[in-house]
């Protein structure tokens, strides 16, 4: 009986992840898609007896997001549920108009939560004046990037000999949301690029293309495990690499 009542709604979710445009998205998004429809919108469907999705779900958005709310989902959470629920009904020609409201305590809640990963300038004194036990030059010059450029780690990892301008005391980041972009490094910087640069590049023009930095998942062991040393870090905290970009961004703003 209830495969029967739920195959409508089972045959447009299964036209959706069969389409080639979803199957083109990464792993890890049709994971989490999938995840929203099949294991929140079908049982919601089923409780609700809705056979089709279609404009009429409109009025149903309100109760889908208090029934997500009644499985503990977090109010951030419902609403990206509520917008991947709205691909679907537009992959079938169905726009959906509806604004779920995040309730302002839920607001306040995770903004404080954000807000407590965030580095204090003494936290930043402390990464800054860090000595790492092997490679300390390289691994100094990566915190002081973080802090100084407010720069997405995949584009640190990714940064190249040629990409460095030291004249403009510039780095051109071709690995971007917004390729290219530069970035600024101030004076004190400079010495320790240079360090690094000529210990282990030292033909510029043949070393142009390689990077000066190890890879991300490298990046992320070395600077936990600063963080974890200066007690800047417990289990579950959030903090890591990505937070600098916090500091990094603030450092600008007030640079500028």
């Amino acid at each position: 009986m209830s495969i029967s009542y739920l195959s409508g709604v089972e045959s447009q979710i299964n036209q959706y992840f069969n389409s080639q445009n979803t199957m083109a998205l990464a792993d890890s998004t049709k994971a989490l898609y999938n995840a929203v429809t099949r294991k929140k919108l079908l049982p919601f469907c089923k409780e609700q007896r809705i056979d089709n999705l279609n404009e009429k779900f409109t009025d149903h958005m309100d109760g889908f997001g208090g029934f997500l709310q009644d499985k503990k989902v977090s109010a951030h959470t419902i609403q990206s549920y509520l917008t991947i629920t709205k691909l679907l009904f537009t992959f079938h020609g169905h726009h959906i108009k509806h604004t779920y409201k995040i309730p302002r305590q839920d607001k306040q809640a995770f903004d404080l939560k954000h807000e407590k990963r965030w580095f204090s300038g003494e936290d930043i004194a402390k990464c800054k004046t860090y000595m790492f036990k092997i490679n300390h030059i390289r691994n100094h010059l990566l915190v002081r990037l973080m802090c100084e450029t407010g720069a997405r780690i995949n584009e640190i990892a990714n940064i190249c000999v040629g990409d460095i301008k030291f004249k403009e005391k510039a780095i051109l980041l071709s690995w971007s949301k917004t390729t290219p972009r530069p970035v600024f490094f101030t004076p004190e910087t400079t010495i320790y690029l240079k360090k690094h640069l000529e210990a282990f590049f030292p033909d510029p023009e043949k070393d142009s293309f390689k990077k000066i930095f190890p890879g991300k998942n490298m990046i992320y062991k070395i600077i936990d495990s600063m963080l974890k040393d200066l007690g800047l870090k417990t289990k579950g905290d959030g903090r890591g690499p990505h937070t600098f970009r916090h500091y990094g961004e603030r450092y600008k703003m007030v640079r500028d």
